[in-house]
């Protein structure tokens, strides 16, 4: 006995840890119960290392906490950094949607197709008006992750910067975008 408590042996420990587990409380509540009753060398690591490996207790543990959202750095000039992203089919029509980061300038352009080279076709239009960006944010669609639109990249000097997938809020400026323009173009199709 150590105080109130059983010094347990080694060679008794996993089947212990077992029963001390076996109702799958948490690390938190399954260290408290040990403590009150049994005692080794390194008991709390031990019952930690149970815990962690426990599939049951992995299925029920709570989804860790959400970190707070990052904002975007602020472009220092115009036309910087652009955000694009594809709206639709809305009537049959689907829309490439471009904004800018730093006016927030929104380009809606009507698209009959959305490969790669249909989109390279468009921003270079838009480029021809208003210059290269020097980054160019998107999701992970495949027309953006082709190795032609990756080459049309690289041959004009833009850093294409892919939103974490799954996560459309990481491409936010393009998000906002798209629903503005879902606004607006349903209430002109009324």
């Amino acid at each position: 006995m150590w105080g109130q408590r059983v010094v347990i042996p080694t060679s008794c420990k996993n089947k212990v840890l077992e029963e001390l587990h076996e109702s799958h409380m948490g690390m938190v509540k399954t260290k408290a119960l040990a403590r009150s009753y049994v005692w080794w060398p390194g008991i709390d690591e031990a019952v930690e290392a149970t815990c962690r490996a426990c599939e049951v207790c992995a299925q029920e543990a709570d989804v860790p906490p959400q970190h707070k959202p990052r904002s975007w750095p602020w472009p220092s000039l115009p036309w910087s950094r652009i955000h694009i992203d594809f709206l639709g089919p809305i009537e049959g029509m689907t829309y490439l949607i471009v904004v800018d980061a730093c006016s927030k300038w929104i380009e809606a352009i009507r698209m009959n197709s959305t490969s790669s080279q249909s989109v390279i076709t468009k921003l270079l239009e838009m480029f021809a008006r208003f210059g290269f960006p020097k980054q160019l944010v998107s999701d992970n669609g495949p027309q953006f992750i082709s190795e032609e639109f990756n080459r049309f990249l690289l041959r004009n000097g833009i850093e294409h910067i892919f939103s974490a997938p799954y996560h459309p809020a990481s491409n936010g400026a393009a998000e906002s975008a798209v629903k503005i323009c879902k606004k607006t173009i349903k209430k002109a199709l009324q």
